[in-house]
């Protein structure tokens, strides 16, 4: 008798230590399936993948695919046509298997996902006292200068810039090109006059705390503007002004999302038989992870010992997000609304 399924061990993903078991089973033998939660990818004759899910149910989920359906589009109809045979990995937890599906599919990027694929796009604010020009819109985060984001918005970002560039005369040429806007005092002009460090460097704290929600100089200086152009009767003008300060509250209240959204915190999921997996979540990764018995003392307080010295090794002014880190930020915060069977403590600075 042909066997329906094979075991093999999981390897793709190798940023994390654990080996999941990969399950293979042709399309006979979904009755076998477990009724466990855990990530699925379905794949062709040739072994492509096809694509990437996840599910509490993986005999359910996987099963719902090949029942009737009048509500399908084509091109789910002419991915179901061309599956051959479907790998599952079980997991313990549902969200064990958000965070799996969310790693694959930026790793592998199957051809039929077409969700948690819209990062790339993101782009970021750095400012670099060390360079000529100090602000500039990047795709990546680098190694100097300050980020903020990332953002999906590229045409606002460029708006952003040149206010930035406007309230505080910095310049947009070329080292050494002596150009014009330093006479009509548009630029401090390093292209003119040697600019002292501190002063490039105050410039940056400055625009960081504006960006960041803890200072409002950006704001009232664009209102002042706004004002005298009201003065004068130039309503158009002070109209477009009113917009470009709505424009950098949004971003301000975005940045402070980001920043929420990048915390610490050490989560639980009661499982069954007094049983609960315990994670310390750190700027967007999984650090580290246990299922416990909360019968046994010894256990709770060898998890906690271990926590607690990997929160004294993050205790460090973060970074910017990575832009493929926003979706397993999303997943996290999404999964913490429900809170049935589960909980949370966020960790601040000083905890």
């Amino acid at each position: 008798m042909e066997t329906n399924y094979k075991k093999t061990i999981y390897k793709e993903i190798t940023e994390d230590e654990v080996d999941y078991k990969k399950i293979t089973y042709k399309l006979e033998g979904l009755n076998n399936l477990p009724e466990e939660p855990g990530i699925y990818f379905m794949k062709d004759k040739e072994d492509r993948l096809l694509y990437v899910g996840k599910s509490k149910c993986l005999k359910k989920r996987v099963k719902s695919y090949f029942l009737n359906s009048a509500n399908r589009s084509r091109k789910i109809e002419r991915m179901i046509k061309n599956i051959s045979h479907i790998d599952i990995i079980k997991t313990d937890t549902e969200f064990d298997a958000l965070f799996l599906e969310c790693q694959n599919i930026h790793k592998l990027k199957p051809m039929y996902n077409t969700l948690l694929k819209s990062y790339e796009k993101y782009k970021y604010i750095c400012l670099d006292e060390k360079d000529h020009n100090i602000i500039k819109i990047t795709n990546e985060i680098e190694e100097d200068g300050i980020y903020f984001g990332p953002y999906s918005f590229k045409r606002k970002l460029d708006i952003i810039k040149e206010l930035i560039i406007k309230v505080y005369r910095l310049p947009i040429c070329k080292r050494q090109n002596k150009c014009i806007r330093y006479d009509l005092n548009k630029c401090i002009g390093p292209c003119r006059i040697k600019i002292d460090d501190k002063i490039k460097r105050d410039i940056v704290k400055n625009i960081k705390d504006n960006l960041n929600g803890k200072s409002n100089f950006v704001i009232e200086s664009l209102k002042k503007e706004m004002n005298e152009k009201a003065k004068d009767l130039k309503f158009e003008e002070a109209g477009k002004i009113k917009e470009e300060i709505d424009l950098f509250l949004s971003i301000v209240r975005k940045q402070k999302y980001l920043l929420n959204l990048n915390r610490d915190i050490v989560f639980w999921i009661n499982m069954k038989n007094y049983k609960y997996k315990v994670y310390y979540i750190s700027c967007a990764k999984i650090k580290y992870e246990k299922v416990i018995d909360a019968r046994y003392p010894s256990q709770i307080e060898s998890l906690k010992a271990s926590i607690q010295n990997l929160i004294i090794q993050q205790k460090q002014e973060k970074d910017a997000l990575r832009k493929d880190e926003i979706d397993y930020i999303n997943i996290i915060n999404e999964y913490l609304k429900d809170t049935k069977d589960r909980g949370y403590i966020e960790i601040r600075k000083g905890e």
